[in-house]
């Protein structure tokens, strides 16, 4: 009996010090296998993905670079440039008198080049209304900044029984468009 006993006690012995923690072991690697097998399957399936999700990239980056908001130029100075022209064309068909432009050094915001312009000009509350309207609604998307409005001064003639004030104003502003950053 007593050796049976001891049988069983080595075979106790042998199962927990060697058996088992196989066995443990065996179930670790089943688990990890199963896990390690979804992954796999889960970027499978984002592979099978990937041509199509590249050709929607492309498209976005093309809208993107037809997207009418923002100055289409490749270089800043090129943008100014524009949008020197676009306010000169603008204001002399208000029949305004422009009278100054200065470009303002550009710069980063996010991922777009601010590109602006000083503007001086001269002219009627009509024509800086027509000015400003034309601005806001242009395309590319334009902003007014920095707005500065003066009266011009006339000399009065004391002799007119009715005299008019006339409507001549100075205006200065910043005309700000954007251009994406390359």
């Amino acid at each position: 009996m007593s050796a049976l006993g001891l049988l069983f006690a080595v075979l106790a012995v042998l199962y927990l010090a060697v058996i088992s923690p196989l066995a443990g072991l065996a179930r670790q690697y089943e688990e990890s296998i199963e896990d390690l097998g979804f992954r796999l399957q889960r970027l499978q399936k984002i592979a099978a993905e990937k041509e199509n999700l590249v050709r929607r990239l492309e498209k976005i980056r093309a809208e993107g670079q037809n997207d009418e908001r923002f100055i289409a130029k490749n270089t800043a100075a090129l943008a100014s440039a524009e949008l020197q022209t676009q306010i000169k064309e603008i204001v002399s068909e208000a029949g305004g008198e422009l009278t100054s432009t200065q470009v303002i050094p550009e710069h980063a915001e996010e991922r777009f080049t601010r590109i602006a312009v000083k503007v001086r000009m001269n002219g009627g509350t009509q024509v800086l209304r027509e000015v400003l309207h034309r601005f806001e609604s242009a395309k590319p998307n334009l902003f007014i900044e920095n707005l500065n409005i003066r009266p011009i001064r006339m000399p009065r003639n004391p002799a007119a029984k009715n005299p008019q004030i006339p409507d001549r104003l100075s205006v200065d502003f910043d005309v700000v468009g954007y251009m994406r950053a390359e």
